[in-house]
């Protein structure tokens, strides 16, 4: 059985090259062969006119030929002179006509007896070119004047009789056809070799012009944001391509630092699960060794479980800090009153810190609603109070206030520390996974909190910020729009 293949067509990707390059190219050709047609148009009518002119020329020599001796006309015709009118080339043609008799004729014409050349009535002083074919049968074109014959005589020509001729010339235009096919050959040769060459001229300069965002591309093909710290430089600067490596550089140095987190983070909850399962396999290794010791089976379970317990918060305190770090989270706004709902929040806590209730001061208004997630502003408040509580001095109390204004709503929790935080520690306190000294020997303390805090803000358009106030006290700030 054979299997019959479809391929799918190939979509035909778009060059901004190319289209450069064809479009240039077209608009140049057309200029070009505009004015090329213009010249051998111009040319060619030059030609034909030089043509015209040469018959004009032999017209006006034959008629001073003609004279009129006192009513008697003559015709001094030396063939000597114009030998294209012999018999012997028989390529040239002219006839004289007086009053509708023909008067004379050329020794080329000698040969066709019963031939005429062409005659018409037209104007005194006037002359007209028609194509004709001639008695040889060559296709040529004749030209026929009709003049006044010269008088000789002065007193003739003041008695005002006067003798009209017509004079007829036939020449062949295969010479005429030879140069201005020779003219149209050379113009479509020279117009092609034109046109092939302004495309390549035009590949060349756009190459050229595109050498900076080929140079770019080949900048970043080089990079690797696993490795150091990296940027695309520019030995000269475009000012087309400057915002797009400025956009990069940034881009670059930002997945620099999310590869960076990303690793430490990896590294940080790494070490955070080696150590509660080094206790799970040193208890199961003693409980193993000695089987029959009370002192060891006696705690065995409760440590087992104490233990998966803290497993467990890790690992849901990460997917939490997954969840609020995506889109997955869907909000549901509702009202709330925002003083009891913090009342409740610290009875929550209760369990975890007795004394909340002598430390924490609220400054409140009692009918102060807002609109929120409800889940997300519990989880949000419960890490901001659980973190003052632990970090924050026994001793000092912690307070809370709360101001509303006609855009936002902003919280503001302050606690005192044995000492102020330093400027790297206010930025890294939002990371995950980052910790205090004092919190790194407590195994209830695992550097999610914050960091879950910071997403959820950032999934709700809340902002939270961390400074330092006096007297060595901690002011977290979270702002809610209204």
């Amino acid at each position: 059985m054979s299997l019959l293949k479809t391929e799918l067509p190939k979509t035909k990707r778009h060059s901004i090259k190319r289209k450069l390059v064809n479009n240039i190219s077209a608009v140049l050709s057309i200029i070009l062969v505009t004015i090329f047609l213009t010249v051998d148009l111009s040319v060619d009518s030059w030609v034909e006119n030089q043509f015209h002119q040469s018959l004009t020329n032999k017209s006006n020599y034959l008629k001073t030929l003609v004279k009129d001796h006192n009513g008697k006309l003559e015709f001094d015709f030396a063939g000597e002179f114009m030998s294209e009118y012999e018999q012997a080339n028989a390529s040239e043609f002219y006839q004289l006509w007086h009053e509708q008799q023909t008067f004379e004729k050329s020794d080329s014409l000698q040969l066709y007896q019963n031939i005429d050349l062409p005659n018409f009535a037209i104007p005194i002083n006037e002359f007209k070119i028609i194509d004709y074919t001639l008695p040889n049968g060559e296709e040529g074109r004749a030209m026929i004047s009709h003049f006044i014959a010269q008088q000789e005589d002065e007193a003739a020509r003041g008695s005002g009789h006067i003798k009209t001729m017509v004079l007829t010339i036939a020449a062949p235009i295969s010479s005429l056809n030879k140069v201005l096919l020779i003219i149209d050959v050379v113009f479509i040769l020279t117009c092609i070799i034109a046109v092939f060459g302004v495309r390549y001229l035009v590949t060349r300069i756009v190459n050229r012009g595109l050498f900076p965002l080929n140079n770019l591309n080949e900048q970043i093909k080089l990079l690797d944001i696993t490795g150091a710290s990296q940027t695309i430089k520019s030995d000269f600067q475009v000012e087309e391509i400057e915002p797009i490596r400025n956009e990069l550089n940034k881009f670059i140095t930002t997945n620099q630092q999310l590869y960076q987190n990303e690793k430490r983070l990896t590294s940080d909850i790494a070490h955070e699960l080696k150590t509660p399962i080094s206790e799970l396999i040193s208890l199961s290794e003693v409980a193993l060794r000695y089987p029959d010791d009370e002192r060891i089976s006696a705690t065995y379970t409760s440590d087992i479980l104490a233990i998966s317990q803290r497993m467990k918060t890790i690992v849901n305190n990460l997917l939490l800090l997954q969840r609020a770090g995506s889109s997955a989270v869907e909000l549901n706004l509702e009202s709330v009153n925002l003083s009891d709902f913090i009342t409740q929040l610290s009875n929550e806590l209760q369990f975890k810190h007795a004394d909340i209730k002598q430390r924490l001061l609220l400054n409140v208004a009692t009918e102060l609603m807002i609109t929120a997630d409800r889940f997300c502003l519990h989880t949000i408040l419960s890490n901001l109070l659980d973190n003052a509580l632990f970090y924050g001095l026994s001793t000092q109390p912690i307070n809370l206030q709360v101001e509303q204004t006609e855009y936002h709503t902003k919280i503001t929790l302050c606690n005192a520390l044995a000492k102020p935080l330093s400027e790297q520690q206010l930025e890294a306190i939002f990371a995950p996974l980052y910790q205090l000294d004092s919190s790194r020997t407590n195994n209830q303390r695992h550097g999610l909190g914050l960091a879950i805090v910071n997403s959820l803000c950032n999934l709700n358009n809340f902002t939270i910020s961390a400074k330092n106030k006096p007297n060595s006290r901690l002011a977290l700030i979270l702002t809610l729009p209204n």
